[in-house]
């Protein structure tokens, strides 16, 4: 099953710091992503359009992982050369596409 399968998301920047937020459409998708979507496999596939770490924190009243990836974008999204908009919709495209054992 795909991560879209199972939830929405959104990704946003502020300064060079990538944020992407995944919200699972119900309480047993949210908790196949708690299980599976951890801070390292976030990094390894946003590695090709975010080379950085991520952090991931967890919001279960809102049944929503937040991933931060700080220093994705050097200089932030106006001076970097890597393509703002573009950047981040590759980066919430890549995760939603992701297959996962639910």
């Amino acid at each position: 099953m795909r991560i879209g399968d199972i939830a929405a998301g959104r990704a946003g920047d502020k300064g060079d710091t990538l944020d992407l937020t995944i919200v699972a459409y119900d309480d047993d998708g949210y908790q196949a992503l708690s299980r599976t979507l951890t801070s390292e496999r976030v990094a390894h596939v946003l590695e090709p359009v975010a080379p950085s770490s991520v952090q991931r924190y967890d919001i279960p009243g809102l049944r929503a992982l937040k991933f931060v990836a700080p220093r994705a974008l050097p200089g932030g999204v106006h001076a970097s050369l890597r393509a703002g908009l573009h950047w981040q919709k590759a980066a919430i495209w890549l995760l939603l596409d992701l297959d996962i054992d639910a």
